[in-house]
């Protein structure tokens, strides 16, 4: 009778060890605690494992008014992960030998208004922009940009504008020499790319992304209007106030452009970032991506490469991610080498720490 409880208790233990670790529990369990957390009204997230399995899970309310819950196809801002994509058209330009990635980008934007005005504009190339070395202040902390906005109604800013608002402002660092992240950058990346092709970028994107690797629900954030969009939340004077309904965002958020502007869901965001990997579509970019990145201190381990954030994990291992915070929305992503592991999450509400969560998402899972 012993030998059959202690076999019994055995196999309840056993039995509790796999369902904590397995990977669709874990992520089930860390998203509907996050949202009885009141962490964000609504929560989507993907995994994607080593053998191609992905599991998605959402939990909590894309329109709070309507009580609607987060579905698999509700879609959030990518905000600053788009990047990755600006990034990635980049170096498939540069491989292809329409781009250079280490020359002077004044072959491209020197005439231009804002240019002389510029600051470090001497010398500045591709990588110093892809790798947030160039020192260019970013105009979403600019106050005349802030106050533009308060006046602006629907009225969306050009590429140009968004530039001439930090033409003549002081330079966040020496050339090459420093961290600074900033969105000017990638609008500067934008410009530069179109120059280049003669096309624009959001058509680049989509040919040579976007449609190879099927990301049916990755859209443009061109206007304000997009089927299937969580609405969106920042804080306000009572607790969260919503910066979307019904699918429409209360302003245009154009300027967001190259430097992140997408709508996109947590499936898509893991299905390009296993393409950076190895075996991956685009493995060979993202090879390019992560090297020879931007350390954060003298030869370490992490920096910024271009259009991700790199971490060395061991001999021949990585981690790559971004996340990004745009317009009431939140989102995350991660690809992990050693695993073989990539996850996503995105928010709808700009309080949720997305990159955080995402991580301790990925640790749980790696256990």
């Amino acid at each position: 009778m012993r030998h059959l409880i202690s076999g019994l208790l055995a196999t309840l233990i056993s039995t509790a060890a796999h369902a904590q670790s397995d990977p669709e529990t874990v992520l089930r369990t860390r998203i509907d605690a996050a949202i009885a957390d009141e962490l964000a009204p609504g929560l989507s997230a993907s995994l994607l494992l080593p053998d191609g399995t992905r599991l998605d899970h959402q939990a909590g309310l894309a329109d709070r008014r309507h009580n609607a819950p987060v579905e698999p196809e509700t879609r959030f801002l990518s905000g600053s992960v788009g990047k990755t994509i600006t990034a990635l058209v980049a170096v498939q330009l540069a491989e292809e030998g329409v781009l250079d990635l280490d020359a002077p980008v004044e072959t491209w934007l020197s005439g231009r208004d804002w240019w002389p005005a510029l600051a470090n504009h001497d010398g500045m190339t591709l990588r110093h922009l892809l790798n947030h070395s160039a020192g260019v202040p970013d105009y979403l902390e600019d106050l005349d940009f802030f106050l533009a906005g308060l006046t602006r109604g629907q009225r969306g800013f050009t590429p140009d504008e968004t530039i001439g608002f930090v033409a003549g402002d002081s330079a966040e660092g020496p050339l090459g020499q420093h961290f600074s992240y900033s969105d000017t950058d990638y609008i500067l990346v934008g410009l530069v790319i179109e120059a280049a092709t003669g096309e624009t970028f959001y058509a680049l994107a989509q040919d040579r992304i976007i449609a190879p690797l099927g990301l049916s629900r990755t859209e443009p954030l061109r206007g304000r209007d997009f089927a299937g969009l969580a609405n969106g939340h920042r804080r306000g004077w009572f607790g969260l106030a919503p910066t979307a309904r019904d699918g429409r965002l209360s302003q245009n958020l154009d300027h967001e452009w190259t430097a992140g502007g997408w709508v996109t869901t947590p499936q898509d965001l893991v299905t390009l970032y296993s393409a950076l990997g190895a075996g991956g579509m685009f493995e060979a970019e993202g090879r390019i991506m992560r090297s020879d990145y931007n350390a954060f201190e003298p030869g370490g381990p992490s920096g910024y490469g271009l259009g991700i954030y790199v971490r060395v994990t061991g001999e021949g291992h990585y981690r790559i991610s971004h996340g990004g915070d745009f317009g009431g929305y939140r989102s995350a992503v991660l690809h992990d080498s050693a695993t073989g592991l990539t996850v996503a999450s995105q928010a709808n509400a700009k309080p949720f720490e997305a990159p955080g969560f995402n991580y301790e998402l990925w640790q749980a899972l790696s256990q």
